[in-house]
């Protein structure tokens, strides 16, 4: 065969061959297409398997100075820890208690022990801040807006922190809870008008319950300052804000008393200042109020009338006997009367009463 005759053959092989090679390259063109979408999603599958969201945990913060033992009024706010504890739990709030003083103080006195292992005995995270005797009720006072900062301190960045009182008791849920998309929740924000500081007005923010993100209390408080984690970072920061008066002793009505809500209520200004107010929720007492110590009526109360209450301001020494029978219907109305926490209520103020018993044989008065 000449080699003119060879050469239809061997080009009609070669189209064969190319036809077949991209015939293939198609093949893996489309396989290629097909698996990677497979690919991806099996990637964000094992992705989303892997990260898990934790829920974000509600926080209330509360304290007490270390009681001397001198007086029985010194027990007030201590006796009150755990009590006020098992309150916010009732809400779906954990406590971080701030405690001046130190843990040895507590555990080597009787009464005070008896305290701390009830207040071990709730959901609560307990700091000790360690302190000159002589600036442990300022501190008692004024920690609460840097509980963000402190050692120990649980929260997370999305986890919601809310202040309060050792002797306030939240009644009603929906005053304190986090709002939906809200960094700052601001309760009775209308209650105490306006201040002068540094030729500038600012609302008063009471700090019986102002409620924020984590994250935002650490804006707030933190952002264009040092960071104040303890006695000493505390007094400086207050100082820096107020001069030589924040190192004067707490007097009732004075500037000094006052000092924590004046700079709360100074930084969140600037916050809002800076990232406006859209995340912020002011709540309503409209058609709500106070179940007061002056006016104890809620051994008559109704429990529709009880549901109109926001919060209660505990009576003073509430540990003594004739005091402590006033407390019962208050524990009914929001535990049940034959509910665990009422009993255990009572063991605690019995238990109690037995430890002090030698600083209060004066006192047993209502």
């Amino acid at each position: 065969m000449s080699q003119f005759h060879r050469l239809p053959i061997v080009l009609v092989l070669l189209t064969l061959l190319a036809v077949l090679v991209i015939h293939q390259l198609n093949k893996d063109i489309v396989l290629d297409q097909q698996t990677l979408p497979l690919q991806l999603v099996q990637l964000d599958e094992i992705k989303s398997y892997h990260v898990v969201e934790t829920p974000s945990v509600n926080y209330v913060v509360f304290g007490s100075n270390t009681p001397n033992g001198e007086s029985y009024r010194s027990y007030d706010y201590a006796f009150n820890l755990p009590l006020t504890a098992l309150a916010w739990e009732r809400i779906g709030f954990q406590s971080v208690v701030l405690i001046i003083g130190s843990r040895c103080e507590w555990e080597n006195d009787p009464a005070l022990s008896t305290i701390l292992s009830h207040l071990e005995g709730r959901q609560t995270t307990i700091i000790f801040i360690a302190s000159p005797t002589d600036q442990r009720s300022k501190l008692s006072q004024t920690a609460r807006p840097f509980a963000v900062n402190l050692p120990g301190f649980p929260g997370k960045d999305n986890d919601y922190l809310i202040t309060s009182d050792s002797d306030l008791w939240p009644l009603r849920k929906e005053h304190y809870i986090p709002r939906p998309n809200k960094n700052l929740v601001l309760v009775h924000s209308q209650c105490c008008g306006f201040f002068q500081w540094n030729n500038k007005s600012y609302p008063m923010y009471p700090m019986s319950n102002i409620g924020a993100t984590v994250a935002t209390w650490r804006k707030a408080m933190n952002d264009n300052h040092s960071i104040a984690y303890d006695a000493d970072t505390i007094l400086n920061y207050l100082e820096d804000v107020f001069g030589e008066m924040s190192r004067g002793p707490l007097i009732v009505g004075q500037p000094t008393w006052y000092m924590d809500q004046r700079v709360t209520s100074i930084r969140l200004t600037e916050w809002m200042e800076k990232y406006g107010d859209k995340s912020v929720y002011r709540v309503s007492d409209v058609g709500f109020n106070r179940l007061d110590r002056s006016y104890w009526n809620v051994a008559t109360m109704s429990q529709a009338n009880f549901s109109l209450k926001f919060d209660t301001h505990l009576p003073l020494r509430m540990y003594l006997p004739a005091n402590w029978d006033k407390m019962r219907p208050l524990l009914y109305l929001m535990y049940g009367r034959d509910s665990w926490q009422a009993k255990w209520c009572d063991e605690y103020a019995r238990k109690f009463l037995s430890k002090v018993g030698n600083y209060l044989s004066f006192a047993y008065v209502g």
